[in-house]
């Protein structure tokens, strides 16, 4: 995941810098543009010269051509720009869904782990209360025996004494 947000912010360092290019060469900030590629307008205006001053039929239309050619790659510009911006935000929706897994995954990791600790626990106490009722059951037998014999031993000696007061 660390580097799928890294690679992500690289990507959308690139992506603004790119824009950024996009925008100030539509905007007509053409020496940045000029100045980059090394290309001087004025220098080569002054360098040929104005060679007339009307441009035939077969240079208009190549004018035309090249005019349309600038707008329609102007066009596609602009919707692989809009298309990298859907793209940088289905990378961060993409982001927070892995970060949001990853975090439904740690609480049933964390759960299975307390339902393991629980069942052991619950099976220690089981097996003591087996135990205790294991050596309950001899004592409750003792005791049960016990009584009886008390009780016995105390009617027979009432028994014995109405037979000694009647002699």
């Amino acid at each position: 995941a660390k580097k799928l947000q890294e690679l992500s912010a690289d990507f959308r360092q690139k992506q603004r810098k790119y824009l950024s290019d996009v925008q100030a060469q539509k905007s007509g900030a053409l020496e940045e543009t000029e100045s980059k590629f090394g290309i001087d307008l004025n220098e080569t205006n002054q360098e040929y010269g104005v060679m007339g001053t009307q441009l035939d039929q077969t240079q208009l239309a190549v004018v035309d051509d090249l005019t349309q050619a600038v707008q329609s790659r102007d066009k596609e510009i602009a919707q692989i720009a809009s298309s990298i911006q859907e793209l940088g935000s289905i990378f961060k929706e993409l982001a927070v869904l892995v970060i949001d897994q990853g975090t439904i995954l740690d609480r049933i990791d964390y759960n299975m782990e307390a339902v393991v600790e629980h069942t052991k626990e619950g099976i220690s106490q089981l097996e003591k209360a087996e135990k205790h009722q294991k050596t309950a059951r001899p004592m409750k037998c003792i005791i049960c025996l016990s009584t009886t014999i008390f009780i016995l031993l105390l009617i027979l000696i009432l028994k014995h004494r109405r037979r000694w007061r009647g002699y």
